[in-house]
């Protein structure tokens, strides 16, 4: 994403910190607990709170790692009356889950990036535009009169080709006629 200002690099320490402590801490407590205890769920408000706050590459890394956490846990987890099958169903439920929200994190991350570029490309004229009623003529903001192609051509990022409408072909084949009868 480029440079990350001070207090966005503050945060990133802060949340990188909570990561370091957050996944030991949830491989610590599935050791502890047994298989039928949901405290994989901390692997999934970890990915979570990567995908609010982080950036792209932080939300996959986070991903990794809770994914692996996650399925370690698994097996750390001291067995009890829920079968194995149950807590490994349970656990890739947590990683589709996860998967689903980097997913849709990454894709709101493009389409910000794709509005910012947009945004940037676009060069809009509002307001009043004073023109000539009968040469159509452009008043800049220099005071002076301008052709309407060449004010559009400064003003905005347009750019302009020529050909004649079906009732200005039509007139203009009417003069010709009659320009060529005349003679």
């Amino acid at each position: 994403m480029g440079h990350i200002s001070g207090d966005s690099e503050r945060a990133s320490r802060g949340r990188i910190l909570l990561y370091a402590f957050a996944f030991p801490g949830a491989v610590a407590l599935d050791i502890i607990t047994p298989l039928g205890i949901a405290d994989w769920l901390i692997e999934v408000l970890m990915v979570w709170l990567a995908c609010v706050f982080g950036t792209g590459r932080e939300t996959r890394v986070v991903f990794i790692v809770g994914s692996l956490t996650m399925l370690c846990g698994l097996w750390s987890s001291p067995a009890t009356v829920v079968p194995f099958w149950m807590g490994l169903l349970n656990r890739v439920v947590g990683i589709a889950v996860m998967w689903i929200m980097v997913n849709t994190a990454e894709r709101g991350l493009a389409a910000e990036e794709a509005r910012r570029e947009a945004e940037a490309e676009i060069k809009t004229l509002h307001g009043f535009l004073p023109i000539c009623c009968v040469c159509k003529a452009m008043k800049g903001a220099d005071g002076q009169w301008h052709k309407l192609e060449a004010y559009l051509t400064v003003n905005s990022e347009a750019q302009l080709t020529h050909g004649l409408c079906p009732l200005c072909a039509s007139k203009a084949m009417d003069e010709l006629k009659a320009a060529g009868a005349n003679s």
